[in-house]
């Protein structure tokens, strides 16, 4: 399926310009309108003493402030990304979603292909849900830049965790489109099982499957050799010059993975490298 709509959640963090160049140049590629959402954070979360003020004047001069604040954040970043749309000449539109409206934002990225996102942080979001939480909220794969990534051009050496389960067939399936344009894309298995549901060689039907997508592609089966696979994949993928990788988000339960730790996890919040989460 064609990638004709994206969606690029801008939060207030530093690299909020890369991730809305990233998305409109994801956008001119596939010819795509794009839909930029601003995530405004809620006064309390900038500024836990603002629980405590009292009295009727007091409050409306916090009201008054984070109206400005959220009037100044809005104007630079639609301006930002009014600016960077009309040099990539990309169709868009933006939007703002005030504090607390995890809702609008489950309903802007409803209707979208794609969403570029942030990754989420080792705590709760400042602004609200986690981009993962919002991910599993829509079914929306998301494309999740992190703060240290600072290249806007689309992904041309895409890694593909796979590890035969649902969510990896979904990601893959996800991320046909931008597979198609790459210049390469390699199928890792780490540890790959012996499985009766599997071909004698892991990975060949999926290989053949992306093959038969004109994917140019290879198949790297490699050994653990006792580190996490996380750890393996992120490793890969910077060794090898990766530009994005490709996983299917929480094979295990969500909360499981957030307890005790996961591949998932771990990759969404270590990653050097820009990952598509499918579930």
């Amino acid at each position: 399926m064609a990638i004709r709509t994206i969606a690029v959640l801008i939060d207030t963090s530093p690299a909020y310009e890369t991730r809305i160049a990233y998305a409109i140049s994801l956008a001119a590629r596939h010819d795509a309108h794009l839909v930029g959402i601003l995530l405004l954070p809620s006064e309390l979360t900038q500024h836990p003493a603002s629980s405590y003020v009292r009295g009727q004047a007091a409050i409306a001069d916090l009201l008054h402030h984070q109206e400005a604040r959220n009037r100044t954040i809005g104007e630079q970043a639609r301006a930002v990304f009014n600016k960077l749309a009309e040099q990539w000449n990309v169709r868009g539109e933006f939007r703002v979603d005030m504090p607390h409206g995890d809702d609008e934002r489950r309903l802007g990225s409803l209707h979208a292909d794609l969403v570029v996102a942030a990754p989420p942080k080792d705590h709760e979001s400042e602004d609200g849900l986690p981009s993962d939480a919002v991910q599993l909220a829509t079914g929306v794969p998301f494309l999740l830049v992190p703060d240290s990534w600072h290249r806007t051009e689309p992904p041309q050496h895409v890694l593909i965790g796979w590890n035969a389960s649902r969510e990896s067939r979904r990601a893959v399936g996800d991320a046909l489109p931008l597979l198609a344009m790459a210049s390469s894309a390699t199928i890792l298995l780490v540890d790959p099982p012996s499985s009766a549901l599997q071909s004698e060689e892991p990975g060949v039907e999926v290989a053949m499957f992306l093959l038969r997508h004109g994917v140019r592609l290879t198949v790297a089966p490699v050994s653990s050799q006792g580190k996490a696979i996380a750890d393996v994949i992120a490793e890969y993928a910077s060794s090898n010059g990766h530009d994005l990788i490709v996983l299917g988000a929480y094979s295990h339960a969500r909360i499981r993975e957030i307890m005790f730790g996961g591949v998932t996890r771990s990759l969404l919040i270590h990653a050097s490298i820009p990952l598509l989460i499918s579930h």
